[in-house]
This record gives C-alpha cells, structure tokens and sequence, in this order.
C-alpha cells in the first residue's frame, strides 16, 4: 500500500489520533478483490516472474511418453522435458482517481468516506477483471447448444475429458470448472440441489455437477453465457497500487486513488468449450 502522507492526514483529521485507523481502513483492496473475483478463483496461479516486472511466463508441459525399458540406458540420457512458454505481459493500466471536498469530509468523515469508496473501487475492480477474463473463453471451441441445458453441459464436458492432443489426454473432473450465467443459474441449481453431491462451499462455487466445481458469473462475454474449462486455462497476473491519499493543491479536497495493472491471455485455448444457450 501507498505510503500516506501527513499533509494529506493534517487536513483529514483534526488531530492525528485515527491515523492508524485511517491506514487500516484504505488498505485492504488487492486482498478483498482477490477474494471475490470469480476469475482469480479459476485462473493460472504457477506463472513465473512478477507482475511488477511487466511480464509472466506461463509454461504448458507435454504428455510424457513411455518408452522400452532400457532406452534412456542405450541412449546415455533421458527424454527432454517439452514446454511451451507463453509471456503474458501486463500491457493494460487504469486508475481511479477521486476527490473529496472538505465540506464532504466534515459531514461524513474522512474513516466513513474512505469505507464507502473503498468497497466501491474493489467492486469496480472485480467487475473490470472478471470481464477482461471472461472474454477470453471466446477463443476456445464454440459448441452447438442441445435441447436442455443438462444435454449441453453433458455434451461440454465429454468434449473436454476427451480432448487429446500432445499436452492434453482427457481432463479429470477435478482439474474442470463450470460458469453459467445469471439467466442460466436456477436451471443449473436445480439440477444440482437434485444431486448428491450437489453443494460445494468452496471458492464461491455455487454446487458440483457431475464432479466438476461450478461458478455463477454475470460477466460472461455475448455469446458464451455456458463455459466449460480447464482451471488454469485463462492467465490475468495484475497488481493494484492502492489508496494514496494527497492533498489537491489550491484547493479544499483530498485525492483517493487506486491504479490497476493487468495482463489477460488464454494459455490454453483448446481446454475451453462454450456455448450459446440464447440462440433459437
């Protein structure tokens, strides 16, 4: 967090004795969005570097291959581990920037407006990254939707615990997600309410259907309001500068300010299967 100076808390507060406070009140944004952004419950988390630095590095391994016993003994060596890196750089910057008058702060208090423009910047955060995120999954593979939502999903996930190409062969349950819309949530929550294992409390999942961990999101691009995925599929390292605080010169205002800096990529593209459930 941002270091707050004191000219800005000399005209925030009469005295200096909820300084602290004050501190502890205007912190806390990166942790809160962390935790209830849907996107950072389900993206890649093993990228390498910091997003400080500018860029990450993802790396996807192939499947390993059995060969004859004896065959790295004839050949003096064993069989080279093959990755293909993909670099997300963190190309896209935004801010938050707002003032409160003097007049404000007298009426509300500086710990009360901080609080109410706390949540409101992390909220807004939470609805720029989930989208960001979510408009990746367009890159993956379009699937025609079926006559019930139960058939589309059934036939999502058998494409996905299927897939075989060099780095992929079939998905276990547990290393898929599910996200549905808003308008799809009470059919999916049906089916699942009906299951035996159709509650899930963990990471904001809504239930389990059919052993996969299934999400409810009002962020999914036109188009894909059904995704099925591999967790990790989607990349969006960022790092939020939080709270300064500062006096405006020349006038009876104080600044807020959040800045955010993100980079989003599919990293792989063939693990995400989404439909359209809208189209006639």
């Amino acid at each position: 967090m941002s270091e707050i100076t004191q000219e800005a808390l000399n005209i925030m507060l009469e005295d200096g004795v909820q300084k602290d406070k004050l501190k502890e009140v205007l912190s806390g944004v990166l942790e809160n969005v962390s935790a209830k952004a849907v996107s950072e419950q389900i993206k890649a988390k093993n990228g390498s570097g910091n997003p400080e630095g500018g860029v990450i590095e993802y790396k996807r391994f192939a499947n390993a291959e059995l060969k004859e016993k004896g065959s790295a003994r004839t050949a003096g060596k064993g069989e080279a581990v093959k990755a293909k890196p993909v670099k997300v750089v963190i190309d896209t910057d935004k801010e938050i920037v707002e003032e409160l008058q003097g007049k404000d702060i007298k009426l509300y208090g500086i710990g009360g407006m901080a609080e109410k423009r706390k949540a409101n910047h992390q909220a807004a955060i939470i609805r720029y990254l989930d989208s960001e995120f979510f408009k990746e999954v367009l890159k993956g593979t379009n699937v025609e939707k079926k006559d019930t939502i139960k058939d589309t999903l059934d036939e999502m996930l058998l494409k996905a615990r299927t897939l075989k190409n060099k780095y992929i062969d079939g998905i276990e349950s547990d290393l898929l997600v599910i996200v549905v819309d808003s308008a799809n949530r009470k059919a999916v929550k049906n089916i699942l309410d009906e299951l035996p294992n159709g509650t899930d409390p963990r990471e904001q999942a809504i239930g389990m259907y059919d052993s996969v961990r299934v999400y409810e999101s009002t962020r999914l691009p036109e188009g894909a309001n059904l995704v099925v995925m591999m967790d990790g599929a989607i990349a969006q390292p960022f790092y939020v500068s939080e709270y300064e605080a500062e006096k405006i010169p020349f006038d009876d205002a104080v600044a807020l300010e959040d800045y955010l800096y993100k980079g989003t990529k599919a990293l792989m593209e063939d693990t995400i299967f989404y439909a359209d459930t809208t189209t006639p």
